[in-house]
């Protein structure tokens, strides 16, 4: 998804009650806790929804899900 112009520092945030998220206003929200289905997406606020599109569903179909399984990357910044 394409980040908001202005919103580039905003592309990860950290909380100690989530895994991870991506965007300041929550665009993309994991909770840490395992088969949660408070986990949701709901973007516009630093990544962009496709034109047209609902941003409260586009990503997973409704405003909330739960995950079942996770893969997560790490990265360092030089």
């Amino acid at each position: 998804m394409p980040l908001i112009a202005g919103q580039e520092e905003k592309a990860i945030y950290c909380d100690s009650d989530c895994g991870p998220v991506f965007g300041n206003g929550l665009d993309l929200c994991i909770l840490n806790k395992p088969n949660s289905n408070g986990c949701s997406a709901e973007l516009n606020t630093t990544y962009q929804c496709p034109t047209g599109q609902n941003a409260k569903t586009f990503m997973t179909g409704n405003e909330t899900f739960t995950v079942s399984e996770m893969e997560v990357f790490g990265f360092e910044k030089y």
